[in-house]
Formats: C-alpha cells, sequence, structure tokens
C-alpha cells in the first residue's frame, strides 16, 4: 500500500507538467494560424535603403558643391591677382608722386631719384614677395631691391627664358597705355637659379620719365588661393562625423577633422584599415571623376574602435586633388532604430494579445503548482497513516521515529520541489510567448520553432527526473555512478541556455575533462542553482553580461568555478547565502532554497566543498566585480 501510494504522488508530478505544456502547444499553434503574417522585415530594409540612398545623395551634393566653388575661386585667381598688384602699384605711384612734387622745387632730381629709391627700396608684400621696380623709358635699371648690383645697367636686350624682350615690351606699354598689366618669366627672392611665370602692372611716371612696376608670382599667389580654401573647408567641417577631407593624389592629407593628420601621409595615420588599398581607390577614382567607396574607418580618437564609413570623392586635376566627405553606418543605424521603434508601435496590439495569453498561461500554471501541493499533503498524510496501521507493534516505535524524520526531510523537500519546478516552468511559459512573439513579427523559422519544441520538450523531461531524483534521495538504495564534468556542465547549459540567451548573457567556458563519482542529477541540479542565482543577479546590471564556467583537475581534486560580473554580494551578508530561506529577493521571486539545497547537495551527498567569494574579473580590458562558486571536491578512486 505504501509503494503503491508513493506511486501515485510521483505519477502526479511527472505527468501534470507535460499535459500543461501539451495543452500550451495547442493554443500556441492555434495562435499561429489565425494571426496574420507581418510584413515588418520588409518595412525595415525599405527604411534602411531608402536611408543609405538619401544620405549618399546628401554627401554628393555637398561634394560638388565644394568642388564649384574651388573652380569658380580658381577662375578668379587671376582677377584677384591682376587687382592686387594693380593696386599696390598705385600706392607706390602715389608714394612718388608725394616725394616729387614736395622737392622739385628746392632739390635736384638726382637728390628727389634717391629719397624716391630709398622710400620703395625695402617695402615688402604679399608675405615678403612683393617688391617694387623702376625702370627708365631708356630701358635702364632704376631699381631692383633683390638685385641691388644691377641697378644702372641698360636691359634692352633682356629676354626671359621663353625668349621675350621683357624691358621692350613693358617701354612700349607704357608709351603706348601709360599702364597696363603684362605676363613675364622671372627668378624669385628665394630662387635666384630659375624663373617664374609672373604677372605684372606698370605705370608710367613722366616728371622722371620712368615706369614703376611690381609683380607676383602666379604659383605663390595660386598657393594662397589654396591656403585660403583648405581654411574656409577646416571650418566647414564642424565634427568628427561631419566633415569634408582633402588629400592629394601623392597620399598627403591637406585638409582634415583631426588637425594631426593634416601634411602627414595617410601611411602615417591609423585612420583607415587596409589603408593602402583604401587610399589607392580613392585616387584611382578621383583620376577618374568620381564615385563612392566603402572602407572601415577609426571614428574615436586615441582609441581602435573602427566602424564602416561610406564616402563620395571627387578629383580637381588641375591642382591633383581629392575632394571627399562621408557618413559612419553608426549614425545611420542610429537613425534606423530609432525608425523600427516608431514602426514597432504598430504591433502593439498584437503584443498586448501574446502577453495577456501568458498572463493567463501563468496563473493556470500557479493555480495548478498549489492544486499539486494540496494533493501531495493528502496523499503525504495518507502514506502516514497507511504505515501506522501496518507495522508490526513490536517495530511501530523504531518505524515512527524513521519516518518522522522522513517526513520532515520530506516536507522540507515538497518547498524545493516546488522551488525546483518554478523556473523551468517559468523557461517553458518564456519560450512559448517568446516563439509566439517571433511569429507575430514574422521572424521566426523552422529551425527556431524546433529549437524551442526541443528545449520545452528537454524542460519538461527534466521535470520528470527532478522528481526521480527528489524520491531516490530518500531511498537507502540511492547509487552513485562515474560521470562526466563536460557531460553535466553541457546538460545544465542546455536546460538554461535559451533563458540565458534572452537575457543577452554570454557564457564563457574553459572546460578539462575529467571524471567524477557521486549523485549525478543531484549534481546537475546544484550547478543550475548557482547558474540560475547568477542570472537573477546579472538581470539587474547592463551589458555585458558574463558567466565563467571553469572545471580543472589540479593533483588529486576536481575544481568547478563559476562566476559573473554582476557586482559581487554584499560582504556583510556573504555568509548568510547558504542558509535556508534566506533571499535578497522579492518573496514573489525567490524562497531563499536553492542555494541551501546546493551546500546540502555538494557538502553532505557529493562530500565536497562549497566556497563563495567576491573576486574582480577583467574584461575587453574593463575590470568588473563578481561573486565566485568554487567547488572542490576529492576524486574518488572508484573512477
Amino acid at each position: 500500500m505504501i509503494y503503491k501510494n508513493e506511486k501515485h504522488i510521483i505519477n502526479i508530478i511527472k505527468y501534470s507538467p507535460p499535459i500543461f505544456i501539451i495543452s500550451i502547444a495547442i493554443i500556441f499553434i492555434l495562435f499561429l494560424y489565425i494571426e496574420k503574417q507581418s510584413t515588418f522585415i520588409d518595412e525595415k530594409k525599405n527604411i534602411k535603403n531608402e536611408y543609405l540612398s538619401q544620405h549618399k545623395e546628401i554627401i554628393k551634393t555637398q561634394v560638388n558643391e565644394l568642388y564649384d566653388f574651388i573652380i569658380k575661386t580658381q577662375k578668379d585667381t587671376e582677377i584677384k591677382l591682376k587687382e592686387n598688384i594693380k593696386n599696390r602699384v598705385y600706392e607706390a605711384y602715389a608714394i612718388v608722386s608725394k616725394i616729387y612734387n614736395e622737392n622739385k622745387d628746392t632739390k635736384t632730381k638726382e637728390e628727389i631719384k634717391k629719397l624716391i629709391k630709398n622710400a620703395l627700396v625695402n617695402i615688402r608684400f604679399n608675405e615678403g614677395r612683393g617688391y617694387y621696380f623702376i625702370y627708365t623709358m631708356n630701358h635702364e635699371a632704376v631699381l631692383i631691391p633683390i638685385a641691388r648690383h644691377l641697378e644702372g645697367k641698360n636691359f634692352y636686350d633682356y629676354t626671359d627664358s621663353k625668349g621675350n624682350y621683357l624691358i621692350r615690351n613693358l617701354v612700349n606699354l607704357a608709351k603706348d597705355k601709360n599702364e597696363g598689366f603684362h605676363t613675364w618669366w622671372y627668378i624669385k627672392p628665394d630662387d635666384l637659379n630659375k624663373e617664374y611665370k609672373k604677372i605684372g602692372f606698370n605705370k608710367y611716371f613722366e616728371p622722371l620719365d620712368w615706369f614703376i612696376g611690381t609683380g607676383e608670382y602666379f604659383v605663390d599667389f595660386e598657393r594662397m588661393v589654396k591656403s585660403d580654401i583648405l581654411d574656409y573647408i577646416s571650418k566647414l567641417s564642424r565634427s568628427s562625423d561631419n566633415y569634408f577631407f582633402v588629400i592629394d593624389y601623392d597620399k598627403y592629407f591637406l585638409s582634415h577633422v583631426k588637425d594631426e593628420y593634416v601634411n602627414k601621409q595617410s601611411s602615417s595615420t591609423n585612420d583607415f584599415t587596409e589603408l593602402d588599398k583604401s587610399i589607392t581607390k580613392m585616387v584611382k577614382i578621383a583620376k577618374n571623376g568620381e564615385g563612392y567607396l566603402q572602407y572601415s574607418q577609426n571614428i574615436k580618437e586615441n582609441k581602435n574602435e573602427y566602424s564602416e564609413k561610406t564616402s563620395f570623392v571627387k578629383g580637381l586635376q588641375n591642382w591633383q586633388w581629392i575632394i571627399g566627405k562621408g557618413f559612419y553606418e553608426d549614425e545611420l543605424n542610429s537613425i534606423i532604430e530609432k525608425k523600427e521603434k516608431y514602426l514597432n508601435n504598430k504591433f502593439n496590439r498584437y503584443l498586448v494579445n501574446v502577453f495577456s495569453i501568458t498572463a493567463i498561461l501563468t496563473i493556470i500554471l500557479l493555480i495548478v503548482s498549489f492544486y499539486i501541493s494540496k494533493v501531495l499533503e493528502e496523499k503525504f498524510t495518507k502514506y502516514k497513516e497507511e504505515i501506522q496501521n501496518h507495522l508490526d507493534e513490536n517495530t511501530r516505535q523504531n518505524h515512527i521515529v524513521s519516518q518522522q524524520s522522513k517526513m520532515a526531510a520530506m516536507g522540507e523537500m515538497l518547498t524545493n520541489i516546488a522551488h525546483q519546478w518554478r523556473q523551468p516552468l517559468s523557461v517553458i511559459t518564456t519560450l512559448a510567448s517568446g516563439t509566439k512573439i517571433q511569429k507575430e513579427l514574422n521572424t521566426l523559422d523552422d529551425e527556431s520553432l524546433v529549437k524551442s519544441l526541443d528545449t520545452i520538450s528537454d524542460t519538461a523531461q527534466y521535470l520528470s527526473k527532478t522528481i526521480d531524483d527528489f524520491r531516490n534521495f530518500f531511498k537507502s538504495d540511492k547509487e552513485e555512478i562515474s560521470f562526466s564534468i563536460q557531460e553535466v556542465l553541457e546538460q545544465a547549459l542546455k536546460l538554461t541556455g535559451d533563458e540565458f540567451k534572452n537575457k543577452s548573457i554570454d557564457i564563457i567556458e574553459e572546460i578539462n575533462e575529467f571524471q567524477i563519482f557521486g549523485l549525478k542529477n543531484e549534481f546537475i541540479q546544484a550547478l543550475i542553482n548557482i547558474l540560475n542565482n547568477a542570472k537573477d543577479e546579472l538581470e539587474k546590471h547592463p551589458e555585458p553580461r558574463l558567466i565563467y564556467i571553469k572545471a580543472e583537475q589540479i593533483e588529486n581534486y576536481g575544481v568547478i568555478t563559476i562566476k559573473d560580473n554582476a557586482g559581487g554580494i554584499k560582504e556583510d551578508i556573504i555568509d548568510k547565502v547558504i542558509e535556508p530561506y534566506f533571499t535578497t529577493k522579492h518573496q514573489s521571486k525567490g524562497t531563499g532554497i536553492g542555494l541551501y539545497m546546493t551546500e546540502e547537495i555538494i557538502t553532505k551527498h557529493m562530500h565536497g566543498e562549497l566556497i563563495i567569494e567576491n573576486v574582480k574579473t577583467t574584461y575587453e580590458d574593463k575590470e568588473y566585480l563578481g561573486a565566485q562558486f568554487t567547488i572542490k571536491f576529492k576524486l574518488s578512486s572508484q573512477i
């Protein structure tokens, strides 16, 4: 009679969860067929394509506008140059006129000429390159500030490197038009060995039969214009993710948001990955006209963090410049995420349905669990009565003592059973509702569905096996076996893996295989309790959420460590966490029996040691604090 009632109790515990899971699955499948297919994924793709196209067009337009500005500036360069030198000659003419008019009645012409030369000889402008020269209408040099030894010489037969009679042409210009512009080739103050193209302006001064002039080297003035344009471009670059860049065909940065890159060759920076290929492609595109290029670029100063960037580049052929601007996909992804959130609101009505069903199923499972607890209580009461009625009177007292001890343990185990059921049933409910949401959003594929159903089936079987283990826990013939540490860790993670994944928790394993002799299922339960405890704490913390599992054999001991980065356990309660019914959670979320049961299994049934402490862990160059559970036991010679 005793064994019949006991079997009845176990059957109730074993088969109730599968019945409820089958019911949930039937309801879930019905909803999958009733709900319409969603086009959410297609909408997200359309948004992404639209934004990519829009941003490409924006940077292309901005680069073309800058290109047009530079072309216009180039066209205006000679006009500005002529205006500049003409004004300078007018200034010199005014000085000469004033000196002459103030001294013509009191000094000789030779004295006046000397005063004029002394007044003009040291005047410099245009960054020191500009100076005044004076010649007589008889082709004689009066003032050449950069070559004073040539003053007084006749330049009637002087020709520049192009064969032009320079002074003859200037004299003829002064005779014909009194003033005007002229182009010739002449030495530079900083390079007396080579002649450069020069644009000049000359004006005739009749009282002394002179013409006064000055000129500017086109290459120098163009360099000033380039500098002004680069300064203008740098002011257009407002931030590290919204800027123009200019690179010449020799791969030197001429303008960049990072000042330290300017005038350096790209090979000396860490701005790109696969630098040579990226810059070579830019040069090729620019030489052929214009185009887009995608590459990986450093987006944060002094940090090796990279992002995909799309740039539009255009070649300025006469200056051999690459003008470009780009956008980071990180920025684009942020915009897309905002759009996705907006679209997600359209599906709230579907989510409300799913949450409602989940709430109803949860209530049903709670009611069923309460009902099963009542049934178990009645069965155990009847069990005690049958024992008392059927035991021989001579051994009755001994059995009463024994059974009272066993029943006290059973009462405690009932609480443990309820605690152990709560998390697996939560896994089942979460998987069911999560799969439903995936289907509503049209993101559920066959592989995910099969995987979820397999996990539900495995969890249900685990519930069944847990009851068998608890029953065996009170039998005197409980069997210890040799089993693999790799195997039990895989089984523990298989039953909890989906929930860790849903909570964005990463498991980092370092398993060195060895064999354990003991109670396999109880040891799995102990591991699950520790893992679930870490999971509950990690839920309260931001990502990254990490659990490290390490197993190794040290001499004749097996050592398993499980640690997290959830901030650790407060020092004033760390010694209390394995006490029965001690919990830091709300009473609706924990009973405080999990770690107590874990400690019982490891120390009393496995004859091992459980050490709980706070340790620091380094992950991606950042230090985290977390709790570490160390299980240590001597490896049996029976293995």
